[in-house]
């Protein structure tokens, strides 16, 4: 029972344990696709803040660009580059300041704002003085290099941004490795937790299966046997009987009765113990189960009282019963060869003594009485003088 319990408490530990693994996985899983997700968009914010921020800068050079070739030549068609930037500069700039990548550098940006509107104001003033007072006066302003200075600022703003960012990229990158390495290992750990548990929970059923089997299979055998010798016993004995009736009933086999009872068993008992008892009737049931031929069947009907279904005419019965009692004429156990015992032997057969079990078994055990009254350790059948052995 102690060991019963032990296995009862084992698992449901063990339960308990996978119940408590599965929801951490369960909540890990939920957690790590959260943590992924937030870690992707913040990925995805910092790889567009770098974009935009190029592409601010290649906006303002695409206008510095237009604005060149039309001060060079003074066609108009060169401003179409300035003047596409210029219109995209402004949605640009807003869409920085609305990156969540880019919350924490607003002193940043507003300066780069404030060297784009420069920047512009001063492409601006050169494209007006090319068209009111000429090349000249255009180139005479850009000779001060404003325009220089502020492109240069606004080089040395953006790549500031552009490696901080890329440093925010990289420790997002060696976090998101660092939760794949401990969703990996820790899921794996977790799984081989499980299958251990169970494991411990299959073999533990498994074996519990096992026991009762065993025990079933035990107390099955112990319905129908002896706990001492191992024979059938009485119950069994009777079913057997039955069962050798009905084929006997059908004309498919001849049934004899054989009731053994031993001859001085009971001093045994009394002067050497109960164990020396026992020692007796295991080799007792060993001397006879030598004997037993195929469809021959041996029981204990308890105490030293035996029992022996078989098959054949009047003689052949009558030979078994011979065997039987001779098997016993010897000494018994090695280390008491004083003790012995003898066997007196009731014989009936199917129909003439009795044409169903309680008839047999009463014929049976009366001629037993009857071998006992003519001297014992002989055989005898009902209502017949008995047919003595010799005796030992």
């Amino acid at each position: 029972m102690p060991q019963t319990a032990g296995r009862i408490e084992r698992k449901l530990f063990a339960l308990l344990a996978l119940l408590y693994l599965s929801l951490m996985l369960v909540a890990g899983a939920i957690w790590g696709s959260r943590v992924n997700l937030a870690g992707g968009e913040a990925v995805e914010n910092l790889h567009s803040a770098l974009y935009k921020l190029s592409l601010t800068l290649s906006h303002l050079q695409d206008a510095e660009t237009g604005q060149r070739g039309y001060l060079l030549t003074g066609n108009e068609l060169y401003l179409r580059p300035y003047q596409r930037a210029n219109a995209e500069l402004d949605p640009q700039l807003q869409r920085l300041r609305a990156n969540p990548a880019l919350l924490g550098h607003e002193t940043d940006l507003n300066v780069i704002e404030q060297l784009s509107r420069l920047k512009r104001r001063e492409l601006e003033e050169t494209i007006r003085l090319r068209r009111e007072q000429g090349l000249l006066a255009a180139r005479a302003l850009m000779v001060e290099d404003r325009g220089k200075v502020y492109m240069d600022e606004m080089r040395l703003r953006i790549g500031k941004l552009e490696r901080r960012i890329a440093e925010s990229l990289e420790q997002q990158r060696a976090d998101l490795r660092w939760r794949s390495s401990l969703a990996l290992w820790g899921g794996s750990g977790a799984a081989l937790l499980m299958l251990g548990l169970l494991a411990l929970i299959f073999f533990d059923l498994r074996r519990d299966l096992r026991e009762r089997n065993e025990l079933v299979q035990r107390l099955a055998f112990e319905s129908q046997h002896d706990s001492l010798t191992r024979l059938p016993n009485r119950r069994a004995f009777n079913e057997a009987l039955d069962q050798a009736l009905a084929l006997a009933r059908r004309g498919e086999r001849q049934v004899a009765l054989l009731y053994l009872d031993l001859d001085g068993f009971k001093p045994i008992n009394d002067q050497f113990g109960h164990a020396a008892g026992d020692a007796t009737l295991k080799a007792v049931v060993a001397c006879w189960q030598a004997l037993m031929r195929e469809g021959e069947l041996l029981a204990r009907l308890g105490g030293d009282e035996f029992a022996v279904i078989a098959a054949g005419d009047a003689e052949a019965v009558e030979r078994l019963a011979q065997r039987l009692i001779q098997a016993l004429d010897g000494p018994l156990l090695v280390d008491q060869p004083t003790v012995r015992v003898g066997v007196s032997i009731g014989l009936a057969r199917f129909p003439e003594h009795g044409e169903e079990r309680r008839r047999l078994i009463a014929a049976a055990d009366n001629a037993m009485y009857r071998a006992k009254e003519a001297g014992k350790h002989c055989c005898a059948w009902p209502q017949e003088r008995p047919l003595t052995l010799i005796a030992s």
